[in-house]
């Protein structure tokens, strides 16, 4: 069994940071993706140009039972040492309107710097692995894959949701996650397209833009 002291579990833009902020203090870090390759869904972000945070990062915009778990996490980590973080690693970053993007306007540049960094790092990423179970010993994690076992001091669940399965996002760590007794609330779409038989709007597909809308059904 292959023994690390952190595993990270999926290799989205939240999973990369994870296992690189892990690696800077020294532990060994292991990365569980279960797709051909990482970042994939990053590459999609902000219609190809990754906006990557953003300033406005109050808590109306958030969703959960507790404020303070939110307050605690974004003090932790907000959009500044977000900014910080990949500045650090090469990117510079731009400002519209409170979205932050990275110069280039390009997602693959945001993704080049971090698998860059994972190189640097010498951090180990395991490729269409499927988690099957995790049991939980005294001090520390087994995860049992479709192929290797491992043993981890601590794990970092970062799967994403039920957004896109091809990218990745299928939904399945919520598995995970209830195995371990949490609870997950109703999942439903954020953002989502709108569809239409006119060829039109196919033309203005990704163009953002302040506007009212009104739907009539």
């Amino acid at each position: 069994m292959r023994k690390v002291d952190v595993c990270v579990i999926g290799g989205g833009a939240a999973g990369l940071v994870a296992a690189i902020s892990a690696k800077r203090q020294g532990r060994s870090v292991l990365i569980l993706e279960h797709t051909n390759r990482v970042g994939k869904k990053l590459l999609a972000t902000g219609n190809g140009r990754c906006n990557f945070t953003n300033v406005n990062q109050d808590l109306s915009n958030y969703r959960g039972a507790s404020s303070e778990f939110i307050n605690t996490v974004l003090e932790q980590f907000g959009y500044e040492d977000t900014i910080r973080f990949f500045k650090e690693l090469g990117i510079i970053p731009k400002d519209r309107n409170g979205y932050i993007y990275p110069n280039s306007n390009q997602a693959s540049s945001v993704l080049d710097v971090l698998l860059s960094e994972l190189k640097a790092l010498k951090i180990s990423v395991l490729y269409e692995v499927d988690v099957e179970e995790i049991v939980h010993q005294k001090n520390s994690f087994e995860i049992y894959t479709n192929k290797d076992d491992i043993n981890s001091n601590a794990i970092i669940l970062s799967t994403g949701s039920k957004a896109n399965k091809v990218t990745g996002s299928d939904g399945s760590g919520y598995d995970l996650a209830k195995a371990f007794g949490h609870s997950i609330k109703p999942v439903v779409p954020a953002l989502v397209q709108l569809r239409s038989d006119s060829k039109v709007f196919k033309k203005v597909a990704g163009v953002r833009t302040d506007a009212k809308v009104t739907l009539i059904v």
